[in-house]
């Protein structure tokens, strides 16, 4: 995008902010101006759309390898906060960036961040809760996974539910396929649909336990927001 197309768009965000302005008069000259901005540059309502479309990274670092309970997170979050997550690489590990409206950007990225962490901190707590039993190696991991996966339904549940604008998804697609490239949505898809096998009475009880998370608003300066520059 040219600088000139950037400025324009950043003059045109600025009128479309006063239009809302409860002065009628003011609200009118601020849509007129927008209208005339949009025809000098050529501009479109595509164009439009991006002035509130953003990109945060969440901090934790993932291995390279991303489990089946990663992907869990990542399709609660995305469903949730209206957003879509890329996986990008950072010196031979991932981080987990989500797309959007550049709020819902923000709160996901921070969400993720608390929900892995929290996921993280009580499955240990339920793995050495059988030290010392005899518990087979297969037959442990087995209640672990089923016990994760009710702990990150329980999670999830949780989170604020951000019902997206109507026209959210296109919006995404054409933001993230001016970002991005080659990115093979169905990977993620596929990888979910085989990771809910072999559950146990265990999900019960990480189900329990992942309702207990409690995930506020960053407030305000809390997160740096990362969009189109």
């Amino acid at each position: 995008m040219s600088d000139a197309k950037r400025k324009a768009l950043k003059k045109i965000a600025k009128c479309l902010e006063l239009g809302n302005s409860a002065n009628i008069n003011e609200a009118a000259a601020a849509i007129k101006m927008a209208q005339t901005l949009m025809r000098k540059y050529g501009l479109d309502q595509e164009d439009i759309d991006f002035i509130s479309m953003g990109k945060t990274t969440s901090e934790t670092l993932l291995p390279s390898s991303i489990s089946d309970a990663v992907l869990k997170i990542i399709r609660g979050i995305n469903t949730r906060f209206g957003v879509e997550c890329v996986l990008t690489n950072h010196k031979g590990l991932k981080k987990a960036e989500f797309i959007g409206d550049a709020n819902r950007a923000i709160f996901a990225a921070f969400a993720f961040d608390i929900v892995y962490r929290e996921m993280n901190e009580h499955t240990g707590q339920f793995r050495n809760s059988f030290a010392g039993s005899g518990t087979s190696q297969t037959e442990l991991n087995r209640r672990l996974q089923s016990f994760t996966f009710g702990w990150l339904e329980g999670a999830m549940a949780k989170l604020p539910n951000i019902a997206p604008d109507v026209d959210n998804d296109k919006k995404m697609k054409d933001y993230i396929d001016s970002q991005f490239k080659n990115i093979d949505r169905e990977t993620f898809k596929q990888q979910l649909r085989d990771a809910m096998k072999g559950i146990t009475d265990d999900y019960e009880k990480g189900m329990k336990k992942g309702k207990q998370i409690s995930v506020n608003r960053p407030v305000s300066g809390a997160r740096e927001l990362k969009r189109l520059r």
